[in-house]
């Protein structure tokens, strides 16, 4: 059951709502931009009403991904295994040869879901972040690792390693600008 459940999250995580949002454009979010299939990207090239429903969208599978492995398996390490998974699956989509979103949105709407107070620790942290970083992003993801903590404080180790999985997947698809931040922070 549980091999099921994280399998549908993957499936569920390929779905790429930016995809066919500019299909109506003539453009295609993958040679505009960034070039990245997420809601940030789809802001800068279709405008702020395109980044509100493609991160609506994406905030919303990873919604799903939780609320529906909660409601078939209520154990927290499946929760967050379905979260892990739909995050792979948007970043890594086997349908688009493995090249997706960076994972923020489905993140935040799977969090949402498996324990709301889990975005107080990473709140609490970017105020802290921002004025050594200086970058929105860069603040926000490294305000992420707030959740390893709180993880290991209310949940078994099995969740708590999930929860590094994750942090790591999304410093690793925010690795560019992580390394912009730190490394403009250095020169000065």
């Amino acid at each position: 059951m549980v091999l099921l459940l994280t399998l549908t999250a993957y499936l569920l995580g390929n779905f790429l709502p930016a995809l066919f949002i500019g299909k109506r454009s003539g453009k295609t979010i993958l040679s505009e931009g960034s070039g990245n299939p997420g809601a940030r990207n789809a802001g800068r090239v279709y405008g702020k009403k395109a980044f509100l429903l493609v991160f609506l969208l994406d905030a919303g599978k990873g919604a799903l991904a939780v609320y529906m492995t909660f409601s078939l398996d209520g154990r927290p390490v499946v929760g967050l295994l379905a979260l892990a998974a739909v995050m792979l699956g948007h970043c890594y989509p086997i349908i688009h040869r493995f090249k997706g979103g960076k994972g923020a949105a489905a993140f935040i709407g799977g969090l949402l879901v498996f324990n709301p107070m889990g975005v107080f620790p990473i709140l609490l942290g970017f105020p802290l972040l921002y004025p050594a970083v200086r970058n929105f992003t860069a603040a926000s993801v490294l305000g992420t690792i707030a959740i390893v903590p709180w993880s290991m404080w209310l949940y078994d180790g099995k969740t708590t390693l999930i929860a590094i999985f994750i942090v790591g997947l999304l410093l690793w698809t925010h690795r560019a600008a992580l390394h912009i931040s730190i490394g403009r922070k250095q020169t000065r």
